[in-house]
């Protein structure tokens, strides 16, 4: 799959290469909510995916990571999701909304409340605040999946192990950060000891990155036999390492690592890695390059096996994207490879049964077997989800054989530099012998073939169909529907 993707790579890496003057670089905004909880404003970063993902999706939905002390962690996490689920194809995370909750009065929210009740909710206001007021905010303001992680360091990972030991509902996977178990002499977590055994815990996930914070010198074996006040940090977490790893009637899926050289304060950024790593350690698919070039249709059988599974683990719908698999059965039908596009076009259509583009797409594979009577079927049923007129043009091309074509010198009006909105590429229309050609540098020239009015295909490309937004009789761009998304471009 890496292969495969390098081309929408290094058109990316063109974007940035060719960008001319200065531009901001935005990777998340801020907000102000206020907390009826904490009787406060709260300030609240938050990155989405969609200004940076390779092929945008406009109802994707995502899985939500609550970082505590935002302000401190969220640049470092933020670039850490965006490479582990941007860098290529075959993604080692899925992509997510990150919320980094701002400090105010840190010791107050981040400590936990002693109380004799199991309503820890009610008697914490900023766990109250999380649960009430803020997740429900997010989910009414972005595109949210039923998927939700906490992540934080030192008493930010104490409040992920309260939360996790006394509400463990309210998020899906938890990430301890050397959390400070110590605090209140080892209150919270002789309480975490005795209530964790008596919830139900399957399916949730945690991880505690542990840091080296001993008295230099001192190792591992030592540490056993110490017991003064500069261990107990330390020893602390370990105690809660020892029994979460030993009790497996808990039905928790957990992990720890233990950091040799790092201190409380660099352990952060390599603990958060490790630990997205893990909650998400089915995720990535094990697939090679032989198993896409392989000319039989194996390959959707393991792609739909593989999300099938992290359906299983997360709790909701999965499924890969429409533009990529689209993309796959393109590339398996230009090498006539007609049963594996088939499986990919009816993993599509599995998958979004409401799609125009994915009967759209069988509708093709079909022309490409000269079924006339199926393609038509599959056309009139992509126009049923959306009157698009480039389909509904392709439907009358079929039914009623209307060849269409363009005199030279109305094509002529067609010709000019144009720019790809999406990565600032400058694309060339220019005629030759009197057919209209695309060139983009360092690609072969493309042949634009009519197919109605101001709408053409790509010759020798299924899939594409390129529609000019016209002022009168002048076009000022246009749309590119093609396998792996859709594209706009405007006239310098």
């Amino acid at each position: 799959m890496k292969k495969i993707f390098l081309g929408i790579l290094l058109i990316a890496f063109t974007c940035y290469s060719n960008a001319q003057n200065e531009e901001s670089i935005v990777i998340g905004k801020k907000v102000t909510i206020y907390s009826n909880s904490l009787k406060e404003n709260r300030k609240i970063w938050i990155y989405t995916p969609t200004t940076t993902a390779s092929i945008p999706v406009s109802d994707k939905r995502y899985p939500v990571l609550y970082l505590l002390d935002g302000d401190s962690h969220f640049l470092s996490t933020v670039g850490i999701i965006q490479q582990l689920s941007q860098a290529n194809g075959n993604a080692e995370l899925p992509e997510m909304i990150i919320v980094g909750i701002e400090n105010t009065n840190r010791l107050r929210d981040l400590t936990p409340v002693s109380v004799k009740t199991d309503n820890v909710e009610t008697a914490n206001p900023f766990i109250h605040f999380l649960s009430s007021e803020l997740i429900p905010y997010i989910d009414k303001n972005y595109s949210t999946a039923p998927y939700k992680l906490l992540a934080g360091h030192s008493l930010g990972g104490l409040t992920a192990i309260d939360i996790l030991t006394n509400t463990p509902d309210m998020f899906n996977s938890y990430i301890a950060i050397d959390p400070s178990m110590s605090y209140d002499n080892e209150t919270f977590l002789n309480n975490a000891i005795t209530k964790l055994p008596k919830q139900n815990l399957r399916n949730k996930r945690l991880f505690i990155g542990i840091a080296n914070t001993m008295p230099a010198g001192m190792n591992l074996s030592q540490l056993k036999n110490d017991k003064t006040p500069k261990t107990q940090h330390i020893r602390s977490i370990l105690k809660l390492d020892n029994f979460l790893s030993d009790n497996s009637n808990l039905v928790l899926k957990y992990s720890s690592k233990y950091y040799e050289n790092d201190n409380h304060n660099s352990v952060p950024l390599i603990s958060e890695y490790d630990a997205l790593r893990f909650v998400f350690n089915y995720f990535s698919m094990q697939a090679t390059e032989e198993d896409f070039a392989d000319s039989t249709s194996l390959i959707t059988t393991k792609i739909k096996s593989h999300y099938d599974n992290i359906t299983r683990e997360m709790g909701y719908k999965v499924a890969p994207l429409e533009a990529i698999i689209n993309y796959f059965a393109y590339d398996a039908l230009s090498k006539k490879q007609f049963s594996k596009a088939e499986a990919f076009l009816k993993l599509n259509i599995e998958n979004y049964p409401n799609s125009t583009k994915a009967f759209d797409a069988y509708a093709d594979y079909f022309i490409a077997l000269r079924d006339t009577a199926n393609a038509i079927v599959n056309y009139k049923k992509a126009l049923v989800k959306n009157d698009d007129i480039s389909i509904r043009n392709k439907l009358n091309s079929v039914t009623h054989k209307v060849n269409f074509s363009v005199a030279e010198n109305d094509l002529r009006k067609y010709t000019g530099e144009y720019l790809l909105e999406t990565y600032k590429i400058t694309i060339t229309l220019e005629l030759r012998n009197g057919k209209l050609y695309a060139k983009v540098a360092g690609q072969a020239d493309d042949e634009f073939l009519p197919v109605s009015k101001d709408v053409f295909t790509v010759k020798d490309k299924q899939g594409y169909t390129v529609t000019f937004l016209m002022n009168g009789e002048k076009p000022i761009g246009f749309t590119s529907v093609q396998p792996n998304g859709i594209f706009k471009a405007t006239l310098e």
